[in-house]
């Protein structure tokens, strides 16, 4: 029952590729290898039912069922190989279909009137008994077998091999390659199922969907990825593998077999000898990963971390021309690109040129179609194989390769806030000529923060005017928070008076303060700290604070929307970086506050009803270490009636310290909201500031911010 089970379990597998495939692709090419899939499963389907019915049922239906199992699998190889000698163009033509329709109506002639009898079972597996033909000295079912299983798949073999060296397309070509080796691998591996088997055990015949579905599966993924591989990558990956791993794992198998005496007569020194033999291994496995480093070259073709730290080293106090030729240093040393090229916005209707390691002078218009089309793609890195290949991309197909062929680069990263799309990074082909791979394309985009952190400094301080500070990292604070400042959709609500105020300690800081309007009724307010000072922390709220209103025209859910947020610090901010604050989410049509409390030091809410003040923020989690935090997050809810207050800070305010190192704590601000309840929200929070600061009585050592907000009416 083994095989059955196996079947089975094909079965399951077939319906649920293709069913996941349907959904989620639609290029017609990927269709009708869906469509082939489905075929298969039909014809697996059909051999289980076969296998049954030899148990239970009388031969009749075997055979019968068995002649309808070979009629799909005959339309299954001429959907297949037709598909192939077409690939990449995926019309059928009248021709073809003409062909197809007569070879199957040739599979049905011959199943139901050349084949007497077809048997399946888990003892002798497939036993067909056909008709001789009187033309040639073979059988009806062995010119079945000739046509459906050699002939069909060996012409859109050829086919195919033909056509690859007149292919321009590189991709395409590559694609073409890697079929071909599937089919050749796919033609042995069923040569070996079928036949060379038969003696040994006849039953694995009755495997022979699996190597189909092997073979469907391969090619499906292979086409559907629709980025280069880059074979110097695949090379050395391979001699790495080889010498650090497979060598170092015979050897150390080849020694456990000679000590095998040994060990059964003192296994303590059977134990003791072979660890030290394996760690001898272990040390010669890291002596030959750096040599056989040496001789590819010094540059890791996994250039992931090495490439992060750089663009990390960064340092934004350097001068606007220091910054662009590192970048293009940091460039050209990991991804080996010859050119790279920087373009900012100008006004609304272009990107210009900032920098160009070419001495270019490039333009782009922002009113194309790219980036729209990429941006509703959610796609921003794009190579030039994209261009050529991508489903999602098609409707900008001819401006981008244009764009790519104008300005002679393979490469494009988009760097946009929403919708607004403020510079874009172009890199040029490669020093030796190899293409960008799906690696390159996983490493930019997990990198992405970097590029539009320098994109975002770099479009702000190319201002003549702000240049010409002499304080760079003045200049770079004044930037940062006008930005912020401005940004921001400030509630003005009859129902409710809001006050706000955020201080850096230092000139730069990582106070995250935003309000974001999502209709006349509803604001998203967001307060909290980004771990760290300075340059990085500041530009750290910069990116997230783009993030979430990017986000927030993807989902409409409060808690998924923290989630993904989350998970963008964890794996796109330099790492060790977290948030400390609280997401909220006012709805004044019933004056009520969703919030999640993401480790806010402090949450007060003065009941107009009872004249006091409580502390009311629950459990809070941090955001950027845990991976997960759907069950560590929770949605609360606050109702707030006229003359309520609610207040929020950070732990600027909280843990600030007098001369004599008293805290500043909870007590003084739950009695300063009492104090200054006559006042406007505004009024509220600067006098609670002044209060810290004469407490302290020096200059601030931490960066402050408070929200308060109060109910005036129903």
């Amino acid at each position: 029952m083994v095989y059955f089970v196996l079947i089975l379990l094909l079965i399951v597998f077939l319906i649920g590729f293709s069913s996941m495939a349907d959904i989620q692709l639609e290029n017609e090419s990927y269709k009708q290898l869906i469509q082939s899939s489905l075929l298969l499963t039909i014809v697996t389907a059909a051999e289980a039912i076969g296998i049954l019915c030899g148990f239970w049922i009388n031969d009749r239906a075997v055979v019968f069922i068995m002649r309808i199992m070979f009629a799909i699998l005959a339309w299954m190889s001429c959907a297949l190989s037709f598909w192939i000698i077409r690939f990449p163009n995926s019309s059928k033509g009248t021709f073809i279909s003409i062909i197809q329709v007569i070879l199957e109506i040739g599979a049905l002639y011959i199943l139901f009137y050349r084949v007497d009898d077809i048997s399946v079972s888990l003892q002798n597996g497939l036993v067909i008994q056909s008709a001789p033909m009187d033309v040639i000295p073979i059988t009806w079912f062995q010119l079945y077998i000739g046509v459906f299983a050699i002939l069909m798949p060996g012409l859109s073999f050829l086919s195919m091999l033909f056509r690859l060296e007149s292919t321009k397309n590189r991709l395409v070509k590559q694609q073409m390659a890697f079929i071909l080796i599937v089919l050749a691998a796919g033609g042995f591996a069923l040569y070996a199922t079928c036949v060379m088997t038969n003696e040994i055990a006849p039953a694995f015949a009755l495997l022979f969907p699996y190597v189909i579905a092997l073979v469907i599966f391969l090619i499906f993924w292979n086409i559907s990825r629709g980025v280069l591989v880059d074979f110097t990558v695949i090379k050395n990956s391979a001699i790495s593998i080889f010498f650090n791993y497979i060598i170092v794992s015979i050897l150390a198998g080849v020694a456990f077999a000679l000590l095998q005496p040994l060990r059964r007569t003192n296994s303590s020194a059977f134990l003791l000898i072979y660890v030290l033999i394996t760690g001898g291994l272990l040390v010669l496995s890291y002596q030959t990963s750096k040599l056989t480093k040496r001789i590819q070259g010094a540059q890791d073709t996994n250039y992931s971390s090495h490439f992060e730290e750089q663009l990390a080293s960064i340092d934004f106090t350097d001068g606007l021309e220091d910054i662009e030729k590192k970048l293009e240093d940091i460039f050209k040393e990991n991804v080996q690109n010859l050119s790279l090229d920087l373009l900012v916005e100008s006004g609304e209707t272009e990107l210009v040129t900032l920098y160009s390691s070419r001495d270019k002078n490039l333009r782009i218009p922002l009113e194309g179609k790219i980036f729209d089309t990429a941006l509703n793609a959610q796609q921003n890195v794009i190579f030039r194989t994209h261009a050529e290949n991508s489903h999602e991309l098609a409707p900008a197909r001819e401006e981008l390769l244009a764009m790519f062929n104008s300005t002679g680069t393979e490469g494009l990263i988009i760097l946009n806030e929403g919708r607004r799309v403020f510079g874009a990074i172009l890199i040029g082909q490669r020093r030796l000529g190899n293409a960008y791979t799906d690696y390159d394309f996983e490493v930019f985009n997990r990198l992405y923060s970097h590029f539009f952190l320098i994109g975002y400094y770099l479009k702000n301080i190319a201002n003549e005017s702000v240049v010409g500070t002499v304080n760079r990292e003045i200049q770079m604070s004044g930037q940062i928070i006008q930005s912020i400042q401005e940004n921001m959709d400030f509630i003005n609500n009859p129902k409710v008076d809001v006050g706000y105020l955020s201080v850096a300690a230092h000139n730069l800081g990582g106070e995250y303060l935003d309000f974001i309007r999502l209709s006349d009724t509803r604001h998203m307010i967001i307060l909290g700290d980004m771990s760290g000072k300075g340059i990085n922390a500041s530009m750290s709220t910069v990116i997230l604070k783009s993030i979430v209103r990017t986000f927030l025209n993807e989902t409409s859910d409060f808690k998924q929307l923290v989630q993904k947020v989350n998970g963008f610090i964890r794996n796109n901010l330099p790492k060790g970086t977290y948030f400390s604050g609280i997401f909220a989410l006012a709805d004044f049509t019933e004056n009520t506050l969703y919030y999640i409390n993401c480790g806010i030091p402090a949450l007060f809410l003065y009941n107009h009803a009872y004249n006091n003040t409580i502390e009311i923020q629950g459990e809070g989690r941090v955001l950027g270490f845990a991976k997960n935090i759907e069950k560590l997050v929770k949605v609360k809810k606050v109702a707030l009636n006229p003359g309520d207050v609610l207040l929020t800070c950070t732990d600027g305010l909280l843990s600030s310290k007098s001369i004599r190192g008293d805290t500043f704590g909870k007590d003084r601000i739950q009695r300063s909201i009492i104090e200054n309840l006559g006042f406007p929200a505004s009024k509220m929070v600067q006098f609670l500031h002044k209060e810290q600061l004469d407490f302290i009585s020096r200059e601030l050592d931490d960066d402050v911010s408070i929200v308060a907000i109060k109910c005036i009416s129903k």
